[in-house]
């Protein structure tokens, strides 16, 4: 991933004054600029405009505002829990030594000397334009970061460390308010011989078209993550075991069922899947009893899913749903005529 971000080409700017010349003359040189420029003519308004969903990159406060000062502004503005704040420039008919200093602790970037000197203006608009772009740039980086922290790199989805850490909120809402949760490890059967077959590049877009396979599939607050490296975790707030069971058997048909293009050839996948209900357990409790079910699935032939069940029934601790038939074995196989 490129950490490189251009600068930023035109960055809008607010002017906050109710001198109605001072607003005319700035206005204007900033159009000529292309900045795309709002103006506000007191300090209530531009509060919320600095505050909001989409503040300016820069702002131009006058010192003299009505309702609230560009001091007082700019005071508001610092307290707010922002990751990036934008660059305040007080227009102020002095710069003494006290304005100075009140300034800085009011978190004030620039300070400019009415009247505006224009050529001076647009000296600081370029220093201010270039600070912007270096935090847009550290903020891509640091997300950037955190995402790669958190997401496996081939697939883009939670990485195991990520989905392990995020199963724990979900078995305290379970305890909280007594609703199911169930959890589906799925491995692929005899993906390695693809990665043999076809070759490992061909093996990674498999996965990467399974994933969002899988993002289509899946509802938006379901939980998946890549466990190993066929293995995937699948989370499913809400579901019984035995809503699991059919949501197991619909990813078979539904997901793994089309083939996946391998180069010229297609590749038809099979999988076997474990699922063990959390009943407000322990994550690491529950993710051991589901790979004892995918565990029997292999010992079964593959291809098929199997649930655990409590220890009353040890006979049978993990077997296939018999109200749900599993479907014959699919072979790996080039497409006729490759």
């Amino acid at each position: 991933m490129s950490m490189t971000i251009t600068a930023l080409s035109a960055p809008t700017v607010l002017i906050a004054s109710g001198d109605a010349r001072l607003t005319a003359r700035l206005s204007q040189m900033l159009s000529e600029r292309g900045h795309p420029t709002t103006v506000l003519d007191d300090g209530l308004s531009a509060l919320k405009a600095l505050t909001g969903a989409a503040p300016p990159h820069i702002a131009l406060i006058d010192s003299d505002l009505s309702s609230i000062s560009g001091m007082e502004l700019a005071v508001q503005i610092k307290h707010r829990s922002r990751a990036s704040l934008p660059w305040l420039m007080l227009m102020s008919a002095s710069v003494d030594p006290e304005i100075v200093q009140n300034a800085a602790h009011a978190g004030i970037d620039d300070l400019l000397l009415k009247p505006i000197d224009l050529p001076d203006l647009q000296v600081r608009l370029g220093v201010a334009q270039r600070f912007q772009t270096l935090v847009s740039q550290l903020e891509f980086q640091s997300s950037a970061a955190s995402f790669n922290a958190s997401h496996d790199s081939l697939t883009g989805m939670w990485n195991r460390e990520a989905v392990l850490t995020l199963l724990f909120p979900e078995t305290d809402r379970v305890q909280r308010l007594g609703t199911p949760l169930a959890v589906i490890l799925l491995d692929l059967d005899h993906f390695s011989q693809v990665n043999l077959d076809y070759g490992y590049s061909a093996g990674d877009k498999i996965l990467q078209e399974l994933a969002s396979r899988f993002r289509r599939f899946l509802r938006s607050y379901d939980l998946i993550g890549r466990y190993g490296e066929d293995e995937f975790l699948i989370a499913l707030p809400g579901c019984t075991v035995e809503q699991a069971l059919f949501m197991a058997q619909r990813l078979r048909k539904s997901v793994l069922g089309r083939p996946f293009a391998a180069g010229a050839d297609m590749v038809v996948l099979s999988a076997s899947m474990g699922i063990a209900q959390s009943r407000g357990r322990s994550p690491l409790v529950v993710l051991r009893e589901a790979e004892r079910a995918l565990a029997d699935a292999k010992l079964a032939g593959r291809n098929r899913v199997c649930r655990y069940l409590m220890p009353k029934a040890e006979a049978s601790l993990s077997s296939p749903d018999s109200s749900l038939p599993l479907a014959p074995p699919i072979e790996l196989k080039p497409s006729e005529g490759a």
